[in-house]
């Protein structure tokens, strides 16, 4: 079955290597359709994003209807290709509260994207962490006001860590014996840095894989945190107007030149019409 799957994937949703820095991918059948190591547990505390946005750079319809990133990626298999390898290697997906409300379902589990593979998936996570089960997802709020019936807090498939205020915690929904509470400050926004550190004390992250949405990403890019940026480019126009305004990759924070983070080119991948980037992130002085 397994193998079978892997041959699908390979035949539709294959990548195409144009750059890549870190050179031939080792012997692992993941990897070697990924066409790359993919390196991104070094040892040392890293933070690492992961975005598909259009060709204008819209990161999420925001129509209601459940399919969050899915929908801009145009259901990618690359796409979820790429999201199942990175949170393979992630002790932790670190997500915002917008980003949980904009998909209904997902649970951000290595085989949530790709259950055909889910087998595969769980034996490249155990070589690369010897780890069992999925990363523990983060969700940051500091209202405190998630639906109650999402799976993720209602029948979460791993740990669950929600990063809240004092003010927050109150407001919290009813959620599963598994989903635990770290409470930072009082009230109001929660700084970058703070979700950072509540991930890395929690849940012994030293791998951190943002997922969003934009106005976490904005923060955590302002206090200094991303060490990465995978950005898949899908080919399609989403548009803005008044009544749709929709989000880009980066909400709530704005540069001034010469302060604005800088991008390094690290590696570029195709797949049909889709990009795949991968960026290093530097912040200039």
């Amino acid at each position: 079955m397994t193998a079978e799957a892997l041959t699908r994937f390979a035949e539709t949703g294959g990548f195409e290597v144009a750059l890549d820095e870190e050179g031939p991918p080792p012997d692992d059948p993941l990897l070697r359709l990924y066409g790359g190591p993919l390196r991104v547990r070094l040892g040392t505390p890293r933070l690492v994003a992961n975005f598909v946005a259009t060709a204008d750079g819209v990161t999420a319809f925001g129509e209601g209807g459940g399919e969050g990133a899915m929908a801009v990626s145009l259901h990618s298999p690359a796409d979820r290709f790429l999201m199942a390898l990175l949170r393979c290697a992630a002790d932790c997906v670190l997500i915002g509260a917008g980003t949980l409300r904009d998909d209904l379902h997902h649970q951000w589990t290595p085989s949530t994207p790709m259950p055909d593979l889910a087998e595969e998936l769980a034996a490249h996570r155990r070589r690369l962490t010897g780890a069992d089960g999925p990363p523990p997802l983060a969700v940051v709020s500091g209202s405190g006001t998630l639906p109650a019936a999402h799976p993720a807090l209602r029948h979460p498939e791993g740990d669950v860590l929600v990063i809240t205020t004092e003010d927050g915690a109150a407001h919290l929904p009813r959620m599963h014996p598994r989903v635990a509470v770290a409470v930072v400050g009082r009230t109001g926004e929660i700084s970058a840095g703070a979700a950072v550190e509540a991930v890395r004390t929690h849940l012994a992250a030293v791998t951190i894989l943002c997922e969003g949405g934009p106005l976490l990403f904005g923060q955590l890019l302002a206090g200094g945190c991303v060490d990465e940026l995978f950005l898949t480019v899908a080919p399609q126009l989403a548009g803005r107007s008044g009544q749709a305004p929709r989000p880009g990759l980066v909400a709530g924070t704005a540069f001034v030149p010469g302060e604005a983070p800088r991008l390094g080119l690290r590696s570029l991948r195709r797949s049909g019409d889709h990009l795949f980037l991968r960026y290093a992130v530097t912040r200039r002085a």
